[in-house]
């Protein structure tokens, strides 16, 4: 057992290296840079939601009161969507670096809109935004190599071995305090600053108390495989080049065959590919004859299908089912990329248990909600406002209600 003197005593030895005291405020240093970015990004998405938000309240408003036609407002009328970050998104920006975190919407086809500018790629990242789920997942380990790969073998080549143990009842209890204390002082480097700037960012105590549990994870993993190889029979450069070599092969070589592994277990689906379905059902229906295409729609939606017959040569209710029958097309492509994505993240999740950099860059996306299952969670939140949007107008199409601007206040809000 270790007394709280005995490790006051170590503490102080150790504090007194300048080298070790460097390395751990270099670690606060940086730590203290990646929350500072990662909130500054965080505050820009929010800045540009709520700007965008005010003008696309104004432009609706100019375009639903200035329409003359119920088909043209339904054209016009854009809405938007957003994936509000979380309050401890600062820790991790996560997949709202990989994927649209807002989007317009209209009542057009959605499969297009949603796919037209898709970045998102779901596959494991070998690196990412520098913030601080990235610190504690890849730069943290880094910094216990270098407070511990010599803790033994610098003291075993100065010939000091003999002298340290020779007093002790229980040798083992010196290395072990020496190890608690390094460790003690990096998990402070990390976990101060994230409590003190997180509480001023807003970050909830339960997010800041479960980001301490990521941080001791990692620690404690690295802290563990230090010591396994530091106090080995041999030198400090061989230790450090070990553990350099151990840190290569969880960080980057594990992350890397996995992404090649999931690539050919699951191929995915290109959202170029989802868009071009429905664009091409869309197109070719100006060319088709309209029971076609009312047809197919209202196998679909058969509430509608009472609908007088289209007999000119444009309506909006034949306009506005041809869309829908483009995303019905391409709603198969359309599931399957999403669940390619789901997949995906699946056996990411598998790949973690191999390496624990992912391992802890996952745990922090989870608690930022910046991980994948919010990207999925935030695109059916706009199939959803897409739905709305479409049932708001179908009534006034179908059912060919004269036009009145009264009947467009209340437009769906997302």
């Amino acid at each position: 057992m270790i007394s709280a003197k005995d490790f006051s005593r170590e503490a102080r030895f150790i504090a007194g290296n300048r080298t070790t005291r460097l390395t751990w405020l270099a670690l606060m240093v940086i730590c203290v840079l990646a929350l500072v970015l990662g909130q500054a990004e965080i505050q820009r998405q929010i800045d540009t939601i709520e700007r965008t938000q005010a003008q696309d309240e104004i432009e609706r408003a100019v375009t639903l009161s200035s329409s003359t036609e119920y088909g043209g407002a339904a054209y016009a009328a854009f809405s938007l969507t957003w994936n509000q970050p979380d309050d401890a998104a600062f820790l991790a920006i996560g997949q709202r670096d990989l994927s649209p975190w807002m989007l317009r919407v209209r009542a057009l086809a959605l499969e297009g809109q949603i796919h037209e500018a898709d970045n998102f790629n779901p596959e494991l990242s070998l690196a990412g935004r520098f913030d601080f789920g990235f610190v504690i997942a890849f730069l943290l380990p880094l910094f216990v190599i270098v407070l511990m790969y010599d803790v033994y073998a610098a003291e075993r080549e100065a010939g000091r071995i003999p002298m340290l143990t020779a007093t002790a009842a229980h040798p083992g209890k010196i290395w072990s305090m020496r190890i608690v204390v390094l460790a003690a002082g990096a998990a402070a480097a990390c976990i101060l600053p994230l409590w003190v700037l997180g509480s001023v960012f807003g970050g909830s105590a339960s997010a800041l108390l479960a980001a301490s549990g990521a941080v001791l994870f990692s620690l404690v993993f690295w802290t563990l495989l230090a010591s396994l190889i530091a106090f080995g029979n041999w030198s400090a450069s061989v230790s450090a080049a070990v553990l350099s070599g151990c840190w290569l092969v969880l960080a980057l070589l594990v992350p890397l065959s996995g992404k090649l592994i999931i690539d050919s277990a699951v191929p995915g689906v290109d959202g170029a590919q989802i868009s071009l379905v429905q664009r091409e059902t869309v197109n070719g229906a100006w060319d088709l004859p309209k029971p076609d295409t009312m047809d197919k729609f209202y196998a679909s939606h058969p509430e509608w299908s009472h609908s007088a017959p289209v007999d000119m040569p444009f309506h909006w209710k034949w306009y506005f089912a041809f869309q829908q029958v483009g995303d019905e097309t391409a709603a198969p492509l359309s599931q399957a990329y999403r669940e390619s994505i789901a997949r995906r993240d699946q056996l990411t999740g598998l790949v973690a248990w191999l390496s624990p950099p992912v391992a802890t860059t996952r745990l922090m996306q989870g608690i930022a909600q910046t991980d994948v299952d919010s990207v999925l969670a935030y695109e059916q939140r706009i199939r959803d406002h897409h739905e709305q949007i479409r049932r708001y107008f179908y009534p006034m199409l179908f059912e060919e209600i004269p036009f009145s601007t009264n009947n467009l206040t209340g437009f769906p809000a997302f």
